[in-house]
């Protein structure tokens, strides 16, 4: 009996002895891995911070100024872009707003989009740039969806 306890001793002694051989070698391969973690961490966080810096420096107001001044052309506002509320259109579908200062004024109600004709050739024009002219093709886009809309009533499923 000592003879075959002995042996099963020596077996999980064994066992033991080489799972612990084991383990060791996993807690340093784990360690190395948490240095390259680290390492990998701080490289992040200094890329974050340099980002941080070159947001600051190309949001700065005088450079969004300038940038918008040559890129956008756009221009300070003057006395003559400046009208009073009365001298802009009215949207057709709707009359002028109700208000204190505004005239009542009786707008018959247009008929719905469905039972209004549909024009022969579409007249709605895109705004674009001075100087500039709009595609051909996307003229006809929004022709082609307006005539749609016109068809079924209903307005274009807009993408999310």
């Amino acid at each position: 009996m000592s003879r075959g306890l002995s042996i099963i001793a020596l077996l999980l002694l064994a066992v033991v002895s080489f799972g612990l051989y084991q383990l060791s070698y996993e807690v340093q391969r784990l360690e190395e891995e948490l240095i390259e973690l680290n390492r990998a961490l701080s490289q992040e966080r200094e890329t974050i911070g340099v980002l941080q810096a070159e947001w600051s420096y190309l949001s700065r107001p005088d450079y969004l100024q300038d940038k918008a001044q040559r890129l956008l052309e756009m221009r300070p506002a003057t006395a003559k872009d400046i009208v009073a509320i009365e001298a802009l259109p009215w949207r057709q579908d709707r009359g002028p707003a109700a208000g204190p200062q505004a005239p009542a004024v009786a707008v018959p109600a247009l008929p719905p989009m469905a039972a209004a004709p549909a024009p022969a050739a579409p007249s709605m024009q895109v705004a674009v740039k001075p100087g500039a002219e709009a595609p051909a093709a996307f003229d006809a886009e929004v022709a082609a969806v307006l005539g749609a809309m016109q068809r079924t009533g209903k307005e274009p499923r807009r993408a999310q």
